[in-house]
């Protein structure tokens, strides 16, 4: 269970297979049903997640009752609502996994803890940082300078298994489109 995410720490940090040993048992197995929330609004971010399988969907729910996915996470990847994570915050957004998935979780002390006291630790932290930076500036530019046609395109070149693994409520939910539209754009393409 832990050989995905040895992996993808070591792919992102130059931790020695000491210190990596170190870090592993500080993160705890979880498995949750379809639709399980793992975090809600109103709490605070108290843990990260990495996704040996499935899917999680962060997103937010708006004054009218809509919700609006701010991103999917699929295996091999961190996912956290980092605001709340960094800042101990109240969450404004929940995360629920869209499939049945199997997670491994660490702890905001236990994280910051080896960010302290783990060489290359933070360097991996970094990482993370730059990667949700990156990834959050680069869909917004994508929702203001990007047709509903081509976010589609786009999705489909950078992230085809959220087309493909999860039904087009989601998929258009994500692109802030209509299911309607959603089936247009599909159609023609």
């Amino acid at each position: 269970m832990y050989e995905q995410l040895a992996r993808h720490i070591t792919t992102h940090s130059p931790l020695k297979e000491d210190d990596l040993q170190q870090v592993l048992p500080y993160f705890k197995p979880l498995q949750v049903k379809k639709n399980t929330l793992v975090s809600r609004i109103g709490e605070p971010s108290r843990r990260m997640f990495f996704i040996n399988r499935g899917c999680l969907r962060v997103y937010f729910i708006k004054p009218d009752g809509r919700e609006v996915t701010r991103r999917f996470a699929f295996e091999n990847s961190f996912s956290s609502s980092l605001t709340s994570f960094i800042g101990g915050t109240v969450l404004k957004e929940a995360t629920q996994a869209v499939e049945a998935s199997e997670l491994l979780y660490i702890d905001r002390l236990d994280y910051y803890h080896l960010v302290d006291n783990v060489p290359g630790w933070d360097l991996f932290y970094r990482y993370c940082l730059e990667y949700a930076y990156v990834t959050n500036t680069r869909r917004l530019e994508d929702f203001i300078t990007l047709s509903a046609r081509e976010r589609y395109r786009l999705l489909l070149d950078e992230n085809p298994q959220v087309v493909l693994r999860l039904p087009n409520k989601l998929v258009a939910n994500y692109l802030n489109i209509t299911q309607e539209a959603l089936s247009r754009i599909k159609s023609d393409s």
